[in-house]
């Protein structure tokens, strides 16, 4: 005897020569048709996944932010002010994956280290943060101080500085452009004694002083770059002072001549000198000369 085994036979062996009866085979047809209506997902159990229920998060937020995400989905999240991830960084994600988060997001309490800290200062136009090398944290107390750009003055010159208090910065300063010229204009001259110190200049020394004047001259081998004399203003600061620039050539480390100075050489025969001059601070070199022929250059 042969058996025969199908899925139309839902399960009851046929053997040849027995007839299997019509209305049974009837009855094992509706009850799989019954099967695929109701429980499609059967076909494809192997290939369907599950999605993830939004996330519970205590003191933070995510993005997207929906009711049930698909799988293969990431998810970004960070924490509110006065809480911390539960990992490193300021944002973190997490992947859905077959109705499940990668893992939990969650936010904790900050350390005692970064309470009422801040994050990175804010931008001031204009302006730049200067002594102070990058970071995303600053924690409370810290201070911060800014510089103007070129052309830009600070209002208020003891407002440079910003602090972290409360986990903010307070208000730093404000750069406008330098509008000096306008501004001299609206000043006047007073006696240099209400401008208190005489202003040091290195290299110079004052070698005249009236009431309303100070002059300087540089010293030897240097010479005078700006004004010549200096005055101070009704607001109690000084003009625009002078500079000293170097102004010498070095014949050899103990000798020194200044700027458009000429001297005189010895060469290595008898009576014969060679000139030497300064100028731009290089050194001009003439030919070895009798001494009766030398002659300035």
């Amino acid at each position: 005897m042969i058996v025969i085994s199908s899925w139309f036979s839902c399960g009851l062996p046929l053997t040849a020569g027995a007839a299997l009866l019509l209305d049974d085979l009837k009855m094992c047809i509706k009850y799989f048709a019954f099967a695929l209506l109701w429980f499609p997902g059967v076909l494809h159990a192997q290939s369907t996944t599950q999605a993830c229920d939004a996330p519970t998060l205590d003191g933070g937020f995510f993005a997207p932010k929906q009711e049930t995400y698909s799988h293969g989905t990431k998810l970004s999240y960070t924490c509110n002010e006065g809480r911390q991830l539960a990992m490193k960084g300021w944002w973190a994600t997490s992947t859905c994956h077959n109705g499940k988060w990668s893992h939990q997001p969650q936010c904790i309490g900050k350390s005692c280290k970064y309470m009422n800290a801040c994050s990175v200062p804010p931008k001031i136009p204009h302006a730049v943060i200067v002594h102070q090398d990058y970071q995303e944290v600053f924690a409370a107390g810290s201070e911060v101080q800014y510089e103007c750009e070129d052309g830009y003055t600070a209002e208020g010159a003891h407002n440079k500085k910003s602090v972290c208090t409360q986990g903010s910065w307070t208000q730093g300063p404000t750069c406008t452009e330098y509008t000096m010229i306008i501004y001299l204009h609206s000043l006047t001259s007073i006696p240099v004694q209400s401008c208190g110190a005489r202003p040091y200049i290195e290299n110079a020394v004052i070698v005249e002083e009236g009431p309303m004047y100070l002059k300087y001259q540089c010293n030897r081998y240097y010479k005078l770059a700006g004004p010549e004399a200096v005055s101070c203003y009704s607001d109690a600061h000084w003009s625009k002072l002078p500079t000293c620039e170097e102004a010498f050539c070095v014949v050899d480390p103990a000798r020194y001549m200044r700027e458009g100075e000429t001297k005189p050489f010895p060469c290595t025969t008898k009576d014969y000198y060679i000139n030497v001059r300064c100028t731009n601070r290089r050194i001009f070199l003439s030919t070895c000369k009798y001494i009766n022929d030398l002659f300035i250059f």
